[in-house]
């Protein structure tokens, strides 16, 4: 699931990856033992809005964790095949995988941090899933913003939609002349049908947590280092190609 894993990787990869930033100041077992007392963060879904709470405790307990940024998160791979032999049951297959992949309960796979990160949240009674739940939101909001906010996230997810329902036709088109479809046109529609689907996730994103990520920028970049070319934009499609960005995984037999 090459292209799955490309745009999942690099939304969840906002989180725990990249540069160390600088190491914050040292703060003092008073004003630690204050923080840890007001704590904002539990398990909320994607589409309950951030709050101005919820980012001042993240940035504060980030100041307190042994690395002074989020524990790492190993990513965890897609599904490794797609039963379906049809155009439309193959991109329902790769728009679930990445639904499934931008979950809680996934993020907890690829959880292993330090046992002294453990300690530390441990002591401050943060629970594993109420951050990991945090911080997706929080990157999915860093990912609407850095792509121009929602009226640009819905324009730019209406093009993908398009080239679904245009690499499907081709396809089809292909099998009623009895011509082989090629290896780059079911590449092309996974790169599509999985671009199509996190843009539908971060449709869900609220605007008040875009708003709230882009008053934090500053102080959010130094801890969640935004990788570049989050996805590969709508835009960049020639033909039935879509331009390859990042990552990428051994190749698997399509279905024919």
């Amino acid at each position: 699931m090459k292209r799955t894993s490309v745009i999942v990787s690099a939304s969840l990869l906002l989180v725990g990856c990249g540069e160390s930033p600088t190491p914050s100041e040292p703060v003092s077992a008073s004003v630690e033992l204050h923080l840890s007392e007001d704590w904002e963060i539990a398990e909320k879904p994607l589409e309950e809005p951030l709050t101005e709470d919820e980012l001042q405790s993240f940035i504060q307990l980030m100041r307190l964790l042994p690395d002074g940024k989020p524990p790492a998160l190993t990513p965890v791979p897609g599904r490794e095949g797609v039963q379906a032999r049809t155009p439309e049951g193959s991109v329902l297959a790769w728009r679930l995988a990445v639904r499934e992949a931008l979950t809680v309960d996934t993020l907890m796979q690829g959880w292993a941090p330090r046992s002294s990160v453990r300690r530390a949240l441990s002591q401050r009674q943060v629970a594993p899933r109420a951050l990991l739940s945090l911080m997706l939101r929080m990157s999915c909001a860093m990912a609407s913003d850095a792509m121009g906010g929602a009226r640009q996230v819905a324009a730019q997810r209406v093009i993908a939609d398009a080239k679904v329902e245009s690499l499907v036709a081709r396809i089809h088109q292909l099998e009623r002349s009895r011509a082989k479809s090629s290896e780059s046109l079911w590449e092309s529609l996974e790169e599509a049908a999985s671009l199509a689907e996190y843009l539908a996730l971060l449709s869900e994103v609220p605007r008040e947590s875009q708003q709230r990520v882009a008053a934090h920028q500053s102080e959010l970049k130094s801890l969640l280092p935004v990788t570049t070319n989050l996805s590969a934009s709508p835009e960049s499609f020639e033909d039935h190609r879509i331009q390859p960005i990042q990552f990428a995984e051994p190749e698997r037999n399509r279905p024919r």
